[in-house]
């Protein structure tokens, strides 16, 4: 893939007849003008999406294919219900970054006192989300922190699919590299979170694998007030979602895929 880090962003805008697939896709939110606008795409394309300037890779990355030919279907309720629940120091966890997406679409509307901490565990999509966060002008504190959570701290093997790099992880097939580790009770402490309004997770099923020891190790007042995860339905001694439930936590959306959970009040 080529380097393309040190050109600006808007010099790699779509044009010509790519250009006029990638409007027709987003005006009508049509599958068929993404499709055809695949066609036509580059490697790399420079767009505003979801309130926020990208350099996105639609070849590599379905999430990135997605907000740039249909950015309306990119988890609408999910983005929805967040942008709902900001207020003033409003704390969000992003576990599974990608090129940062829900930490930039919730950036570009929060103010100063709102923080972002963003978690990617891959190279180069965190490599993405610098250069995206660079491109940029948010008033929110954001920081990026190369390293992947698990059950385990220390250096563990991460596999890169590099079809659809949003489907790395902790397992699977690919190519494999060493990543640093911590456990997600550990990074809070070290980041001095106390409080979490909001946290979405996604790691490709290793979600119960973190939650777990996270929930028997943590203290209550430390887990998210509202948690977004995948169910796994296929596999439920690996759903994070009934996990969750069986630590107190209540539904608040069933998206089908997701599911959005607010942590049940004490006291």
């Amino acid at each position: 893939m080529e380097n393309t880090a040190d050109i600006p962003w808007g010099a790699l805008a779509p044009s010509g007849l790519f250009k006029a697939s990638v409007e027709r896709a987003r005006k009508s939110d049509s599958k068929v003008w993404a499709r055809i606008a695949s066609w036509l795409a580059p490697d790399t394309v420079d767009i505003e999406t979801l309130g926020f300037r990208a350099r996105l890779h639609p070849k590599d990355n379905l999430s990135e294919k997605r907000i740039l030919y249909n950015p309306g279907r990119f988890d609408p309720a999910e983005l929805a219900c967040l942008s709902a629940k900001m207020g003033a120091g409003f704390v969000f966890v992003d576990l599974g970054a990608n090129c940062g997406t829900y930490t930039f679409h919730l950036a570009s509307q929060a103010d100063a006192s709102a923080r972002f901490y963003a978690i990617e565990a891959q190279p180069e999509m965190a490599r993405r989300f610098r250069f995206n966060h660079m491109a940029n002008d948010f008033a929110a504190s954001i920081q990026l922190d190369e390293l992947a959570i698990s059950d385990v701290a220390g250096e563990i093997t991460f596999t890169v699919n590099r079809h659809n790099r949003g489907e790395s992880g902790l397992e699977g097939d690919g190519e494999q590299i060493r990543v640093p580790a911590i456990s997600l009770k550990d990074y809070l402490a070290d980041r001095q979170l106390s409080h979490v309004d909001a946290m979405k997770i996604d790691i490709e099923g290793q979600e119960h694998r973190i939650l777990k020891p996270f929930f028997e190790q943590t203290p209550h007042e430390c887990w998210p007030d509202c948690l977004i995860v995948e169910q796994l339905l296929a596999t439920p001694e690996k759903d994070p979602v009934q996990l969750a439930l069986q630590h107190g936590y209540q539904v608040e959306q069933d998206l089908t895929r997701n599911v959005i959970l607010r942590k049940r009040k004490t006291g």
